[in-house]
This record gives structure tokens, sequence and C-alpha cells, in this order.
């Protein structure tokens, strides 16, 4: 794992993004040359257009989920994965075509066909041999990093569990408990029982006991790493571990970074996308609208308080998905699997997430910005702030209509869901920057397009 522009990245799936982009680039690029023979146009403008192509591949690849651990080890997820990517894949092959046809030097437009389809089948070859190979790869051990958890034993069960999910980047080889004879007499020599494990990591988890470092340091000094239980946790799972979160973490480790000039940029660029979105889906906008207020002539937005930055409530604006009288008894209730309350419109808005395009004008407002942690009802901030720790932390940064949690984690509808969204919120806090930001608008895109999370 990377740390890259304070998002974690897998460093496997760095190189194999950047290999499988070259060799798209690489494979267009041929194909151009081999088109325009003759033209006289220049190498590097064929190359910089094939570049340009292959990133808006492997940036659809990215939003159906291709770059995720469990698109290599489960092959079946893998194959339906490429099979719903090759819809729109096919469709930025034909948009290629009618961009080189404007090209005069280009003759594309003879061969449109076998251009399309041509460059759509190499994509599904290869989309689907090179994960077959990395699986292969990952299967084989030769990328997977050993740990040596030392600490409480609960801690090392859950490094264990986290393992599991991880598509095998590490497995635990050894546990040492520092407050028994064995694990004293392990710490005195955790230098040698490290290189005898072949581990390159030293996970500590430890609730601020008295403990002897002086062994631990002489391993950081002889090249291993070593690495607090909520570091490691935050980077290998990109969330936070609330039930372990402690004060002195949050004030001394890095991120949770704010500046002045940063955050005029991001509500600059906030601004802008909530324009652009504004103008780019009117005509959705007004279909919506109508079909709402066919439906049964009730309002057609539906306002609700919600609380925002600094813990400031604020008026959050949507189309109305639901009956009017959806809450009439007054209390706050959380949307659950066929709602009776969702209109039959409301069904499909809410599916292909249309009810949350209004929210834009709450960006240009003020209230809200692209991405963030979704904003809540004033009604569940008071429940989750008593019974969830560090929850008013979300607060530090303004909500958005997206999110991390959101793209990462299902529909909350329970106390323990909110733990769980809120252990991505906090990552996104801490490590919010333009590269988590593009990862969270490519994944929303895909969640979207399956319309997952919904209800």
């Amino acid at each position: 794992m990377r740390r890259i522009l304070g998002h974690y990245v897998a460093t496997s799936w760095v190189v194999f993004g950047v290999l499988e982009a070259t060799l798209i680039a690489v494979v267009c690029g041929g194909a151009l040359w081999l088109v325009s023979s003759g033209s006289g146009l220049s190498a590097g403008r064929l190359m910089g257009f094939a570049t340009l192509l292959s990133l808006g591949f492997v940036a659809v690849m990215h939003s159906g989920g291709l770059y995720r651990g469990d698109a290599v080890l489960n092959l079946k997820g893998t194959l339906w994965r490429v099979a719903v990517i090759t819809i729109p894949v096919f469709m930025l092959a034909v948009w290629t075509t009618g961009e080189l046809a404007g090209h005069t030097r280009v003759p594309i437009y003879p061969y449109r066909w076998q251009w399309t389809g041509g460059l759509t089948a190499t994509w599904l070859l290869s989309a689907v041999l090179l994960r077959l190979g990395l699986r292969q790869v990952y299967r084989s051990g030769l990328l997977t990093r050993k740990i040596v958890v030392v600490g409480h034993a609960a801690r090392a069960s859950d490094i264990v569990g986290l393992a599991q999910e991880s598509a095998e980047r590490f497995r635990v080889v050894a546990q040492v408990d520092p407050w028994t004879e064995d694990g004293k007499a392990c710490l005195q020599d955790m230098q040698a029982r490290a290189a005898r494990s072949d581990a390159s990591e030293i996970v500590i988890a430890i609730d601020g006991e008295p403990f002897p470092w002086k062994s631990l340091a002489e391993c950081r000094l002889s090249g291993i790493r070593v690495t607090d239980y909520l570091d490691f946790y935050e980077r290998e799972a990109k969330r936070i571990r609330i039930d372990c979160l402690r004060e002195d973490w949050i004030a001394l480790s890095r991120g949770f970074d704010s500046t002045t000039a940063g955050e005029a940029c991001r509500r600059v660029l906030d601004m802008s996308l909530a324009a652009f979105g504004l103008v780019a889906t009117a005509p959705v906008l007004l279909l919506t609208a109508f079909a709402i207020k066919l439906a049964d002539g009730g309002p057609v937005f539906f306002r609700q308080e919600r609380v925002g930055l600094g813990g400031r409530s604020f008026s959050l604006y949507k189309f109305r998905s639901m009956r009017e009288d959806a809450e009439c008894d007054g209390k706050p209730a959380w949307a659950s699997e066929r709602d009776t309350r969702i209109t039959k419109v409301g069904r499909v808005i809410r599916k292909l997430r249309i009810d949350e395009l209004p929210q834009f004008w709450n960006v240009l407002r003020g209230d809200m910005a692209v991405i963030g942690p979704r904003p809540e009802r004033p009604f569940f901030v008071r429940q989750f702030s008593q019974s969830i720790p560090f929850y008013d932390c979300r607060h530090a940064v303004r909500p958005g209509i997206t999110g991390w949690a959101q793209v990462s984690f299902r529909y909350g509808a329970s106390v323990e869901d909110a733990r769980r969204k809120l252990s991505y919120d906090l990552y996104y806090v801490k490590n919010r920057g333009f590269l988590l930001d593009l990862v969270v608008l490519l994944k929303t895109v895909g969640v979207v397009l399956r319309g997952e999370g919904a209800r």
C-alpha cells in the first residue's frame, strides 16, 4: 500500500493499471498508425489520442469495479463486471470513430466497424486474460505480505479477518502476546523471529499499556516496518476502526489537513461542478418534475432539515419520491426494502439516484459539497452522537451529494450501519484530496449504473 495524495492505493494495482493502460494505448496507437499510414500525421499525435482513449477505458473499468481485489479472485464476478462494462467500452469506441472520421488525415470511416468491433474485442480479451494472470500471481503468494501482530488476541483476530477480506494482500504469520511468558521471550528476540517468519511488517495492537519498545526499535532500524494498529487498519481497510479510536491518534496522525487556500479551491471546484451538473441534467430534471406532478399531483420537490458543516442545520432539496403523508406521525424513519411509502416514480428515481440531483442547488448555496459525508437529520444526529463515539467529527467538512461511505457500503438503516458508515466518513475527512475525490466520482458512476444501495 502506498499513500498517494492522501489516499491509500495498493501498489500492485497501480502497476497493473499503468501496464493495462500502456497496453491499450500501444494497441490503439498501432491500429491508428496502420489506418493513417502515409497521411503525414505525426506518431506523437496518434499516441496522444491513443493515450487519452486508454485513460478513458481505465476510468470506465475503475467505475465498473475491475480494479478491486475481488475482481481478480472471484472469476464469476470478474466475468460479470467485464460483461457489464463492455457496453460503455463499445460506446467509447463508437465515439472515437466519429471523432477520428472528422479528421481528414485519419481515414477511419471506411473501417468504422472493424475499429469499434476490433477495439472492443481486444479490450474484452485483454481484460479477462490479464486478470486471470494476476489471479494466478495472487494465489501463488508472490504479492502477499507477511505480518506479525504484537498485542491483544482480539486485535490479532480482527487483522486475520481483515486479511481474508483483502484479496490476499497480506496474512498474519505470527501473533505475540507481550503479557505472557512466551510473548516476553519472543519480544527479546523479535528481530530474529520476524526474519524467520519472513515478515515485512510488525503491527502493534496495544492500548497504552507499559511496553518494551527497545526490541521493536531494533526491528525498525533493521528495515522491518513497525505500524500502529489504527494506522494499519486504516491503510488496509480504507476506513477507521471507530471502537479503537483515540483522541491522541486524531491529534497526532497524518491527515485531517485543512488550509484556507485549499478550502477556497475546493469551493470554486464544487460550484463549477454543481453549475455544470444542473445544466447537463436539465432535461432529466424537467422530465422528472413532470413525471412526479403527473403521477399524483403533489409537490415536485421535498425539503428536509439536515445537519451540515460545524453542526449547523440547513434545508436539503430532493425530488419527492414518497407519498406526502410518508411521516404523518411526525416520527423520522429510515427507508426500508420495498417501502410502501415510495411512489412508483420515486422507486425509479431513487434507483437511478435522480432524486439527489436538486442538491446541486445546495452546493451552489454553500450548504453542501459535491463529495463528502452524507448529511443526516437532526433526530438521528442526536441519537448517533450519544451512542457512537466521535460521530460529530464528520461535521468537520461540508456534507456531500455522494461520498466515500456511499460508494463503499450499503444503505444504512440502523445504528450499527451508521457506525460502519462513520468509519468510512472519518477516513474521507482524514484523507480527502484530489485522488480520493476522483475515486469517489468514478465509483459513484458505477454504483448508479449498477443500481446498488438504493432504497
